[in-house]
């Protein structure tokens, strides 16, 4: 048993359901299962940081020890509607972070953060080892950013609380029906989104080993999907406005950065949309140092055409996705490559009306969180 009190007690959490546990009989699949299956799951992660090619950023790879503890609390849905069934019955929930570094120049940084587990279909070995894909994002904080005086080294982080960005693969094995051994290989991303530079970016590809439990009793239905309707192809036009701080410097100020999208989308089947769009990018305040100023609408403006996507994940949540290539840009604006990547979350509140935020960036260098409004335009003769 472990040490350390509060580990000891997450420790008991998670074996506790096996020894009251009754083997794998069935739960009772009438009205008695319950909307959710809970699980709790505890995971040992470390792995190396994805370096600046930069004197600053080997010295502090060099020096740096990596290790997190990761607690999630996830409820898979046991209803038989369409994205559940689709998907394997994915879990959602949310978990908290904590890590260390064992440096003087970037932190121990926590974090709070929501998060989907989608499995795959295919089972191996009777059912006990499984495969899955997940995707999780949140707030972290607690980090040591930049100071000129006090933490000059620390050039990657600018801010005490940063964007949390964590994707990847997990494999688990059924120790017993209410334990697994679980395991993950992915990527880890913290930025503020250009808020306060300087904003390179901590990246890091982790390795995560420890326990999941599964803490009641539930029953999937895991007939055919053969009973599904076929998916009627539709087309969306969508038009947002989105809206994000901008720091251009470092010790400069903060100015509002603008987006004004439209793209149109094909959706031939349940869980993807994809074609092709346009965006417009407004900075009418703020610039890079340099012998450059801002004067006319074509020197604050930028534009670009876009391979847009939107991978669904229920009727009123997708992810959205996109690669772009600027057909104008401004160098001074922070846009220091020809093309971006887009990706983030997005929910319909009506038929027609979304909502999200998205993280558009150079590489693994963000330029801004877009916070956005937008409206649809589409007939769907599907039932969902």
């Amino acid at each position: 048993m472990p040490s350390n009190p509060l580990v000891s007690g997450l420790f008991f959490l998670m074996v506790f359901p096996v020894f009251m546990a009754n083997g794998f009989s069935s739960p009772d699949t009438t009205s008695h299962n319950p909307k959710f299956q809970k699980n709790l799951s505890l995971l040992f992660e470390t792995g190396p940081m994805i370096p600046k090619n930069t004197d600053w950023g080997e010295f502090i790879d060099n020096g740096l020890n990596y290790t997190a503890l990761d607690l999630r609390f996830g409820f898979k849905n046991t209803r038989k509607n369409l994205y559940n069934r689709i998907y394997s019955y994915p879990t959602y929930g949310f978990g908290l972070y904590t890590a260390t570094f064992k440096n003087d120049y970037i932190g121990k940084p926590n974090a709070v953060y929501a998060y989907a587990d989608l499995p795959f279909t295919k089972t191996f070995l009777k059912g006990r080892l499984s495969y899955s894909y997940f995707a999780a994002f949140g707030l972290a904080f607690n980090f040591k950013p930049y100071d000129p005086d006090y933490n000059p080294i620390n050039q990657f982080i600018g801010s005490y609380r940063n964007g949390y960005v964590h994707v990847g693969f997990s494999m688990r094995y059924a120790l017993s029906p209410w334990l697994d051994l679980e395991t993950a290989f992915g990527l880890k991303h913290f930025s503020n989104g250009s808020i306060k530079k300087p904003n390179s970016g901590l990246n890091f590809i982790p390795f995560s080993i420890g326990l999941r439990s599964t803490l009641n009793r539930a029953y999937f239905d895991q007939s055919s999907l053969s009973d599904i309707p076929k998916f009627i192809p539709n087309s969306h036009v969508n038009l947002w406005v989105s809206a994000g701080a901008k720091n251009y410097e470092i010790g400069g100020d903060v100015y509002m950065k603008w987006g004004f999208s439209v793209n149109y989308l094909k959706q031939r089947g349940y869980k993807l949309r994809y074609g092709l769009g346009l965006d417009m990018f407004y900075a009418g305040n703020g610039s890079l140092p340099g012998e450059w100023g801002k004067s006319g609408f074509m020197d604050k403006a930028s534009f670009a055409l876009v391979a847009s996507g939107e991978w669904v994940l229920k009727k009123n949540f997708s992810i959205p996705l996109g690669i772009g290539v600027y057909m104008h840009r401004n160098y001074f604006n922070d846009e220091p490559s020809a093309y971006y990547e887009r990706v983030g979350i997005r929910y319909r509140f009506s038929k027609q009306m979304f909502t999200g935020i998205t993280l558009k960036a150079h590489g693994f260098k963000a330029d801004f969180f877009e916070w956005t409004v937008g409206y649809s335009i589409f007939k769907d003769k599907n039932s969902y």
